[in-house]
């Protein structure tokens, strides 16, 4: 019996709900992940849109464990709302 190692991505679909943090522009599936939810939209809104915006830890602390989309940019506490997430590296 061979063992599998499955790690596939499975983004969620476009119209996906998400909380936006008005301090370092993350998004999350639940406001208590960020420390400003500033607005609430779907996935649309942001995936995809090249982000203009330098990807960013939590001011605050709250969470610090972030991924950042090798294809725009955009910064989230949830990978699954990013197509191509990779985790960043925590500030020293």
């Amino acid at each position: 019996m061979t063992e599998t190692n499955i790690k596939k991505h499975v983004p969620l679909p476009q119209n996906t709900p998400a909380f936006m943090c008005g301090n370092c522009g993350a998004v999350s599936l639940d406001a208590n992940g960020i420390c400003n939810p500033s607005g609430k939209g779907v996935k649309a809104d942001w995936c995809g849109s090249k982000s203009s915006r330098k990807a960013e830890f939590c001011h605050n602390a709250v969470h610090n464990e972030r991924y950042r989309c090798q294809k725009c940019g955009k910064v989230s506490v949830n990978k699954s709302l990013l197509c191509e997430p990779e985790l960043m590296k925590k500030n020293p």
